[in-house]
C-alpha cells in the first residue's frame, strides 16, 4: 500500500512539474512575441517616389518619422502597432512574411501606406510598379497606339 501511494505521489509531482514548465514556456514565449523589439528598426515606405518616401523608425526612445521624434512611446500587441501623437492615433498591422517583413497602415486609412523593414527592400517593388490600374493604363495605351 505504501509503495502504491509513493508511485501515485511521484506521478502527480511529475505531472505538476511538467504542467508548470509548459505554462512558463507559454508565458515567456508570449512575452517575447509581444515585445516591441520585434518592430524596432527602420521601416521604409513602399510605392512612393524616392524624394517623397516616408521612413518610420521604432526604437527604445520612441518613434521617428523622417528622423524627427513624433512620440516617445508606442504599443505593440504582437499584431498591431499603435502610435499616439498630437495629431491623432495611427495603427499599423504587421504584414508580409519572415523573408519580407512589412507594416500596413490601418488608421488613418487614407492615403494607404505600406512599409518594408530596412534590409528587405529587394523583396518588393519599391516604386509600386505593379498594380492593376497601372497595368490597365499601359494596356490601353498600347492598344490605341498600335491602331495607327
Amino acid at each position: 500500500m505504501e509503495k502504491e501511494a509513493f508511485v501515485k505521489l511521484s506521478f502527480a509531482t511529475l505531472f505538476f512539474i511538467l504542467a508548470t514548465a509548459f505554462a512558463a514556456l507559454l508565458f515567456f514565449s508570449y512575452k517575447d512575441y509581444v515585445h516591441p523589439k520585434n518592430v524596432y528598426g527602420r521601416w521604409i515606405e513602399i510605392g512612393t517616389p524616392e524624394y517623397n518616401t516616408e521612413i518610420l523608425t521604432f526604437n527604445e526612445i520612441g518613434v521617428y518619422r523622417n528622423d524627427r521624434l513624433i512620440t516617445t512611446n508606442f504599443d505593440f500587441d504582437g499584431k498591431l502597432v499603435t502610435v499616439t501623437t498630437g495629431g491623432g492615433i495611427s495603427i499599423y498591422q504587421i504584414a508580409g512574411t519572415f523573408e519580407s517583413p512589412q507594416l500596413r497602415r490601418l488608421e488613418p486609412n487614407s492615403p494607404t501606406q505600406r512599409f518594408i523593414k530596412a534590409g528587405y527592400e529587394n523583396t518588393v517593388d519599391m516604386e509600386g510598379g505593379g498594380g492593376s490600374a497601372k497595368n490597365r493604363r499601359a494596356a490601353l495605351s498600347e492598344h490605341f497606339s498600335s491602331k495607327k
